[in-house]
């Protein structure tokens, strides 16, 4: 009986690897950059010759993989195993993957969107274990997630559910995002738009210990925002706040479409702090009416960086 299971995560960074057991104990991972600027069947024979070479290190023959299961961070049409559109690895639009790494591997293959998998993951092994209805948010560099209903992950129609980044949120604030809407939430409050609004502001001639822990105006990033942050800098608790303040608009209206007030969040942004945290959800119990007698539970994500390697692992039957 084929007894192991590959996770892929394909990162619009970094990619990782892991190796599983049946009881989805990892046993072997490894981590590489992800070149962006490959055609797709040779990101597609680079991520194969990886899983190979993963397996061969531990131990193990591709003849006991009972399958591969890969995150991409792109819409994906489920049922068919193609990635739709992606505004960060353009040689992934419109591929038909799946096919592409079964050819490969010779073994069963299931691909899913990034966020998906990790709302799969926190829920049956995470924060979220426990709740059937759950709505899992990323806060990173973008801004994704993945939505959980009735125990079951929920793709929607096309299996593009769950891009809660992509809600459009202010028609007067906000950069133009990929998904090409200026004002989602995802250009307000994702790690790289907070740090562009920062920059804006100092260009424009606001004073900020942000450019000095950054060093030059090209720098300033999310870590230079919250060492201001924690410091008392008052650009950067202006920069952070308006971040939360979205963020807390957008799981009120989340909560009110699907009447779910369960959040497991993770993500690079959520390092700035509980003062972040308390403000996003204080804004979002500011604007819901029902949350005296239905509160709302925000739980940070327990998997951390394998969240994206154990659910594609888990979409393995």
């Amino acid at each position: 009986m084929n007894k192991h299971i590959v996770g892929i995560d394909v990162g619009v960074t970094r990619t990782t690897i892991g190796l599983f057991d049946r009881e989805m104990n990892c046993l072997s991972e490894q981590r590489f950059l992800t070149d962006k600027e490959v055609r797709a069947d040779e990101l597609m024979d680079h991520l194969a010759h990886q899983v190979k070479d993963l397996a061969g290190n531990a131990g193990v023959s591709m003849t006991d993989i009972r399958g591969v299961g890969a995150a991409f961070p792109s819409y994906i049409d489920y049922a068919n195993g193609v990635t739709i559109e992606t505004s960060n690895i353009i040689a992934l639009n419109d591929q038909p993957v799946r096919e592409m790494l079964r050819d490969r591997l010779r073994c069963p293959v299931y691909v899913d969107n990034d966020g998906n998998v990790s709302a799969l993951a926190e829920h049956q092994m995470g924060a979220g274990r426990g709740h059937d209805n759950m709505i899992y948010a990323t806060l990173s560099t973008g801004i994704g997630g993945g939505l959980i209903i009735n125990g079951q992950l929920f793709r929607g129609m096309h299996g593009m559910a769950g891009e809660i980044g992509h809600m459009f949120i202010s028609d007067s604030t906000g950069f133009p995002c990929g998904c090409g809407v200026t004002g989602c939430v995802q250009s307000i409050s994702s790690g790289l738009h907070m740090a562009k609004y920062a920059m804006e502001r100092i260009k424009e001639g606001e004073e900020s210990r942000i450019l000095d822990y950054a060093g030059t105006m090209s720098n300033i990033d999310l870590m230079a925002v919250g060492r201001a942050f924690r410091a008392n800098d008052p650009l950067a608790i202006e920069v952070v706040n308006r971040g939360a303040e979205y963020l807390g608009r957008m799981f009120h209206s989340l909560n009110q479409i699907f009447d779910i007030n369960t959040f497991v969040y993770g993500g690079g942004v959520t390092n700035l702090g509980s003062r972040f945290i308390d403000r996003m959800i204080e804004v979002y119990r500011h604007y819901s009416h029902l949350d005296y007698k239905f509160p709302a539970q925000f739980l940070p994500a327990e998997l951390g960086d394998r969240t994206g390697i154990i659910g594609a692992a888990l979409l393995v039957p």
